[in-house]
């Protein structure tokens, strides 16, 4: 079991700071996990690498999960558009598209309100740009659970160990965009 690391700081670049420091003193990256805070919003980062052995393979995963404030109606799910998805549009699931032809192209995206997502995920061009540069992820807004009072949560996953401090700014720099437009979607 790895330890939750704290980290906190006004700015993005003081506190990836703290967590890129923090990281070049691990003797190995293969658990990590850092509950980050800016400015109010709290962004739990984890990353866990299993070599496997033997006859298992291992898997790599980077995640990143954040508590929405407020009240959210909106729900979405984003993840790669591959053949396994392909085959599942054919069969009904359906895909909203947001008209961004490389988004539409890039991803599989359900939702409950395609003008709320067309707007969280266009209104500024870092969402879109990480968005296309980490296509292989799967990006839900989304209940913990069925309980009517239950937390909404932000969740980007990669089944890919991203270890390098700019890589993983990047992504928390997307959900801490997001979580800034959420805030303002709902009040």
């Amino acid at each position: 079991m790895t330890t939750l690391r704290s980290f906190s700081a006004d700015s993005e670049t003081a506190l990836w700071h703290q967590v890129a420091t923090d990281m070049a003193q691990q003797p190995d990256l293969l658990e990590y996990s850092a509950e980050l805070q800016q400015n109010g919003f709290r962004i739990r980062f984890e990353l866990d690498i299993d070599l496997g052995g033997g006859f298992e393979g291992g898997y790599e995963l980077t995640s990143f999960t954040a508590t929405v404030p407020g009240q959210q109606a909106l729900n979405f799910a984003l993840h790669e558009q591959d053949w396994v998805h392909e085959l599942g549009k054919l069969l009904g699931l359906t895909d909203v598209e947001l008209g961004d032809t490389e988004l539409d192209d890039a991803f599989i995206i359900t939702t409950n309100n395609p003008d709320e997502l067309r707007t969280l995920l266009l209104s500024d061009p870092a969402v879109r740009h990480t968005l296309l540069k980490y296509q292989e992820l799967r990006l839900e807004l989304t209940p913990a659970s069925h309980a009517p009072d239950a937390e909404v949560l932000l969740t980007f996953t990669k089944e890919q160990a991203l270890t390098d401090p700019g890589q993983l700014q990047e992504i928390y720099h997307l959900l801490y965009l997001l979580l800034q437009q959420l805030q303002v979607m709902a009040n």
